[in-house]
């Protein structure tokens, strides 16, 4: 069950006192690593986005279609297998997928609409 409480990066440990964790100090040590690496994600994620952000790019210079099923395709059988060979969900993996493309697929269609006018994302 996830551990967290609130939207990713509103809190952390130590703006909180929880009192689970004061009555159970081994939770504070597995809750920073557990907020350490969704830091490390919403970083990933933003990077994924910003890659998109200059596929798009190429994409509208070269007259390329935003969608591409094969692509779409490809990340799926990709993501699957790597949950398999790792014991998650490949139901789980498949929905969080399903978000990731759709972000990226919107990302796409306002550059490429954009005309030149590309959102960056700041880091």
């Amino acid at each position: 069950m996830d551990d967290t409480v609130g939207p990713v990066g509103a809190e952390t440990s130590e703006d909180v006192t929880d009192p689970v964790s004061v009555q159970q100090p081994a939770l504070t040590g597995l809750r920073a690593e557990l907020d350490a690496i969704d830091a490390r994600l919403l970083e990933a994620v933003r990077d994924r986005v910003d890659v998109c952000v200059r596929i798009a790019e190429v994409k509208r210079r070269d007259r390329i279609p935003m969608m591409q099923p094969h692509r779409v395709d490809a990340v799926h059988a990709r993501a699957e297998r790597f949950a398999r060979e790792h014991g998650l969900s490949p139901e789980f993996v498949s929905v969080l997928y399903d978000v990731l493309i759709a972000e990226t697929c919107r990302v796409e269609d306002v550059v490429i609409g954009s005309g030149g006018d590309s959102p960056r994302v700041v880091g």
